[in-house]
């Protein structure tokens, strides 16, 4: 081969060589500024946790969006067991920057005492999937002795037309078991225009939610309690719970046995608390009647009336 087409070849050479290193150079530049791709990540704080049967436990989940990640995620939580249900403060959100979402998880008191975990998702609307485990730590509910709730609460939150109430915690003449039981006579006047009168049995004596104290009865499943009427056909409501303020019923409510329509005999009645979380009790027992159910008023008998 002459000297002449060597040196052809060597140029042509240096210059596929030069093609290539260009292309590769631009290729890196891109990649560089390109940086890391978008993303999220999201944990969970703490990351194990303990809870009685029928009991109810925040977490926090925490969601941090990666290298300007800028679409909403969305947040679940499941478990191998249908029984313990999850709920979110915030359940979808862009975490441009971050977000942080209060996770109440909700043990059934039907829930076997085990070691659970819970596999809690974030989704990305561009299909991006982040997961995280809570370790759940069930333990069997405290047994709960049958208890008054006139041992407890006291009848002190007066509601309505509350000149139309004439109330007797100690009343003899007439008793389901022991010595006394309540009695009280429902004028419908309407002294407050209200056309409704109500009472609470509350702890402490007058609280509407503005004490941070309470009654403790986790491990009770229900409420029971005997009532009566003087004639008969007295349409009242009895409820549990409900009292809102900062410092409200742990167990939300009201639970109502809806409009009764008592009888003259001694009846049994129940609101079923199962699965209720009872650990701050405030307003443990209410009675309710309307002017409109019993335009003449009414007097009603109540005893018994029991958590358990």
């Amino acid at each position: 081969m002459s000297e002449e087409k060597k040196s052809f070849l060597n140029q042509k050479t240096i210059g596929v060589a030069g093609v290539i290193v260009a292309i590769v150079s631009v290729l890196v530049v891109i990649l560089l500024n390109q940086g890391p791709e978008p993303d999220f990540s999201i944990s969970v704080n703490p990351i194990e946790i303990s809870v009685q049967q029928g009991g109810k436990i925040p977490v926090s989940v925490n969601v941090i969006a990666l290298n300007n990640y800028k679409h909403p995620i969305y947040l679940s939580a499941t478990s191998e067991n249908s029984e313990i249900a999850s709920s979110f403060s915030i359940q979808s959100m862009k975490a441009a920057p971050s977000f942080s979402s209060i996770m109440t998880i909700d043990v059934n008191s039907n829930v076997e005492p085990q070691t659970y975990t819970l596999i809690i998702k974030g989704i990305g609307a561009d299909g991006k999937e982040k997961n995280c485990n809570l370790i759940l730590n069930v333990s069997p509910a405290p047994n709960f002795d049958p208890t008054p709730a006139t041992a407890l609460f006291y009848p002190s939150g007066f509601m309505g037309d509350i000149g139309d109430i004439i109330l007797n915690d100690n009343f003899t003449n007439t008793v389901h078991t022991g010595r006394s039981c309540i009695q009280i006579q429902y004028s419908a006047k309407m002294s407050h225009n209200k056309g409704w009168s109500g009472i609470y049995w509350q702890y402490p004596d007058k609280n509407w939610g503005d004490s941070p104290d309470a009654r403790d009865l986790t491990g009770a499943t229900r409420i029971t309690f005997w009532a009566r009427g003087q004639k008969g056909g007295e349409r009242v409501e009895f409820k549990t719970g409900g009292i809102n303020g900062k410092y409200k019923d742990s167990m939300g409510g009201p639970y109502s046995t809806g409009v009764l329509n008592l009888s003259t005999g001694w009846e049994q009645f129940t609101i079923n608390l199962k699965g209720k979380d009872l650990s701050h009790v405030i307003g443990g027992f209410c009675w309710v009647a309307s002017s409109a159910l019993n335009p003449k008023g009414c007097i009603i008998y109540i005893d018994d009336i029991i958590f358990e």
